[in-house]
């Protein structure tokens, strides 16, 4: 798709475009990225253009991510803030990180830089979020060395080729992103950053690394989401041993192939060239039956026109053969001179004799279409005799006579084809009566004459066809009553059934398919009972419930299935009760909540008062409403920055320390959400730096008035920091505090005229 953008576009909407980012692949690239600037702000973004366009439903799973992800805060992961569609354009918006690179993975000081990548996945992984397309691409390092990583909204397809290599097996074929892929990348990232090679399946490496920290770099590595490590603490900390401990780097990698025979394997590919010829040839039926058409009308053409030119004619009138005194011919006598009356009145006939030539011509050929030979022959061949006469005049140049039989000649075939409502209504009813009386010969010939008239009719159509095939229904009809006296039902039910394929509307093959049918239907209810009460026997009661249900669509109407089907119910209520009672037991010791509810509801279904699916279900619920909040306040712990999300917290926190039993994950959601409790009233300091001429307030908390430099102590949350000055345009800086992080220092002066 070619986007077509440029510099200073006001796309999308609010924002001007600037340039296009330095760190944009090539043009073949699948996203287009834009410096933009909000024209209404002044921010500073990165305005990530579809150059393919994305499906619906992968847009849908990109929007709802970017929502679901604004409460993801921390200092090394940038958010998309916005996704959009625009003139069929699909964009997505980030911050603008300034002076930004991607990380090198070759840097020797790199270890500080996976230090922060490594905080940031450990914290989102531990709120139970995965980026899924983690790649050098997406991770920035701005000038003070703070990591950034990016795209988390972003789908597989939108990465070129070189990025696609960090992406786990199971995320390239479309799964959705589990921290399992995060690892497998992190483990792509990690090689490349040890070795300097790429990471490549089924590629041998021998590094001087701890023995350790290599089965934790091959485990990350694995094509299997499940032989891959579940958290990163313990490789950060095998990592920090690695790169505080090593003094030298590593100088040389050793590779290997395990085999070499998919690198020997080619194919060729073998593209369809070949066009399908058949589908656009003609017919020879058809083109032997133009050629014929042409012959005849060559042939009507040369009949009808006269033979001899006017100067012929005329020539012909002035020999002196024609030219007579009432004696004897005088060969040296010369040829009088025609008068321009003469030859006037000659071309006068030529042109009316061609004129009605053409009529006749067009009238013959009209009722040639409508079959005039099958039902009006004998006129047709005589109107034709009477047109050789009349060419025979206009060669001995009676012209007069000839144009005058010409005419009459016209009048005629006129009379003809007046005739043809008439012929196409008689030989239609002739071949109507004709097929109800079985007569095969006299609807043929009816039906054959009658479509000649009207080619376009489809009832007619219909009808021949039916006409051709009703001596072999009849025949099929015949045998399908021995077959049926014989009890050869399957037999007969076949031959009925061929003949009312060939004409449905033949009423012995319609009647007699009709009686084998309710014949068989009786004969396969029975056997569908037999097998229904054999299976119960067998306890096989899924066949039994199939053998009963085959007999209830044989005769909906029979009670005798139903009654089968109560029994194969009563056998097998218990054995399914117990079957989900299993299931939500095992579901329960892997905390699969929803799993253990569906198969207590399940298990309610079958029956209201099951006292241990009753009691379980409420303790599933109750677990599934805990884990879920608990998630809530670590996705976003910004929510305790109120007294009642506090307060709801600490209830929370409450709930969960007496919930039993007590598994790991609870555990761990629980020391941190503790420790997001018991730091959410540590004020943080915030140094403020103004011009001291702009009026400062931090909403919701104090107005600081005019300063110059003011240091104010805020709780973990969200502020907004607004400066305001008579005459010039306000500014406005968001702030996210989160406890244990730097302290912050901020910029507010109002010094841009309002114009």
């Amino acid at each position: 798709m070619n986007l077509q953008l440029r510099e200073g576009q006001v796309f999308p909407k609010q924002y001007v475009l600037s340039k296009r980012s330095a760190s944009d692949p090539d043009s073949s690239s699948p996203v287009e990225s834009w410096i933009a600037t909000h024209h209404q702000t002044g921010d500073r973004v990165l305005v990530k253009f579809m150059a393919m366009h994305l499906d619906d439903d992968t847009w849908s799973s990109i929007n709802k991510r970017v929502s679901t992800l604004r409460g993801l805060v921390h200092q090394n992961i940038s958010l998309n803030v916005e996704a959009g569609i625009e003139d069929g354009i699909q964009y997505l918006v980030e911050p603008y990180l300034t002076d930004s690179q991607i990380l090198n993975l070759d840097d020797p000081g790199i270890w500080p830089l996976l230090q922060q990548l490594l905080g940031a996945l450990i914290y989102a992984h531990n709120l139970g979020i995965a980026h899924g397309t983690l790649c050098p691409g997406n991770i920035m390092v701005d000038a003070s060395g703070i990591v950034h990583i990016t795209g988390f909204a972003l789908p597989a397809v939108t990465y070129p080729a070189n990025e696609q290599a960090y992406l786990s097996p199971q995320v390239l074929a479309g799964r959705d992103p589990g921290t399992d892929d995060d690892i497998y990348s992190l483990g792509c990232i990690l090689f490349k950053a040890l070795t300097g090679k790429r990471w490549e399946k089924d590629v041998e490496l021998d590094l001087p690394l701890d023995a350790h920290l290599e089965r934790q770099l091959r485990a990350m590595l694995s094509e299997s989401p499940f032989e891959r490590p579940t958290t990163l603490l313990e490789l950060r900390d095998s990592l920090g041993n690695h790169f505080e401990d090593s003094s030298t780097a590593i100088e040389s990698v050793t590779f290997s192939r395990r085999s070499s025979s998919a690198l020997e394997t080619t194919t060729t590919p073998t593209p369809d060239l070949i066009g399908k010829r058949q589908d656009q040839a003609i017919p020879l039926q058809r083109v032997l039956l133009a050629g014929v058409c042409l012959l005849i009308f060559a042939a009507l053409l040369f009949a009808f026109l006269p033979t001899n030119t006017p100067s012929e004619s005329i020539s012909a009138a002035n020999s002196p053969a024609r030219i007579t005194t009432g004696g004897p011919a005088a060969t040296s006598t010369p040829a009088p001179v025609i008068t321009p009356l003469e030859s006037a009145r000659l071309e006068m006939f030529q042109e009316q004799g061609e004129k009605l030539a053409r009529d006749i011509l067009r009238q013959q050929l009209d009722l040639e279409d409508t079959g005039v030979i099958f039902w009006a022959r004998n006129d047709y061949e005589q109107i034709g005799a009477d047109l050789d006469a009349a060419d025979n005049m206009y060669r001995n140049q009676q012209f007069d006579s000839a144009l005058d039989q010409y005419k009459a000649v016209l009048a005629s075939l006129a009379k003809l084809k007046s005739r043809t409502p008439g012929e196409l209504e008689k030989h239609t009813d002739s071949g109507d009566k004709a097929l109800l009386e079985g007569d095969a010969e006299t609807a043929l010939t009816s039906f054959t004459i009658a479509t000649s008239i009207d080619r376009e009719s489809k009832d007619l159509q219909h009808k021949l066809a039916r006409a051709e095939t009703l001596d072999k229904v009849q025949d099929l009809v015949r045998q399908g009553n021995v077959f049926e006296r014989n009890g050869e039902l399957d037999t007969a039910r076949e031959t009925f059934k061929t003949a009312k394929d060939l004409d449905g509307e033949w009423q012995p093959a319609k009647k007699g398919l009709s009686r084998i049918q309710r014949a068989i239907t009786q004969r396969n209810f029975q056997i569908a009972m037999s097998e229904g009460f054999r299976e119960i026997s067998s306890k096989n009661y899924d066949e039994a419930r199939k053998g009963f249900s085959r007999a209830k669509k044989i005769l909906p109407d029979s009670a005798e299935p139903e009654d089968g089907l109560l029994q194969v119910e009563q056998s097998e209520r218990n054995d399914i009760i117990l079957d989900h009672q299993k299931n939500a037991q095992a579901h329960l010791v892997s905390e699969n909540w929803p799993g253990a509810i569906e198969e207590y509801e399940a298990a309610l279904t079958i029956a209201e008062s099951l006292e241990f699916a009753l009691t379980g279900l409420t303790y599933a619920k109750s677990r599934l409403a805990l884990q879920e909040r608990l998630q809530e306040f670590l996705r976003d712990p910004t929510l305790l920055q109120s007294n009642e999300g506090l307060e709801e917290a600490s209830s929370t926190l409450r709930q969960a320390s007496r919930a039993k039993p007590q598994t790991g994950q609870l555990l761990n959601h629980i020391d941190i959400l503790a420790r997001l409790i018991s730091t959410a009233r540590i004020e943080i300091p915030v140094t403020i730096n103004s011009d001291g001429k702009t009026e400062v307030t931090v909403r919701r908390h104090a107005v600081l008035g005019k300063v110059t430099n003011k240091v104010v102590f805020l709780i973990p949350g969200r502020y907004t920091v607004v400066g305001q000055r008579l005459g010039y345009r306000d500014v406005r800086k968001d702030l996210v505090l989160l406890a244990g992080e730097s302290s912050p220092i901020l910029e507010i002066a109002s010094t841009e005229r309002v114009k």
